[in-house]
Parts: structure tokens; sequence; C-alpha cells
């Protein structure tokens, strides 16, 4: 399932938003997805950090 959202500062953009039933398999892979990007977030904020860092 999913919506489609109009942003009203862009209206040539829309967002697209999935949901799925607790437990389904959609879920699960769902789930999966948002582990994936929180993991590549948290990379990508560690590696600036540090490259922040002084030597």
């Amino acid at each position: 399932m999913y919506d489609t959202l109009q942003i009203a500062a862009a209206p040539w953009l829309t967002m697209l938003v999935y949901t799925a039933q607790p437990g389904s398999p959609s879920h699960d892979a769902l789930q999966l997805l948002a582990s994936w990007a929180a993991a590549q977030d948290s990379d990508e904020r560690l590696a600036k950090h540090a490259a922040d860092e002084p030597a």
C-alpha cells in the first residue's frame, strides 16, 4: 500500500510513502530496507565526523 503526497513548496515533486501490514513479507522487506538506509546514514555521519577531527 502507498500514498502520494504533493509538496506544497515544490508542486513538481511528489513523495511516495509505502506501508505494509505488520508481519507480512512486505513489512519485513520494508524493515530491511529501512535498516540499510539507517546503517548507510550512520556510516556517512561517522565518516564526516572523522574527517572533521583534527589530525
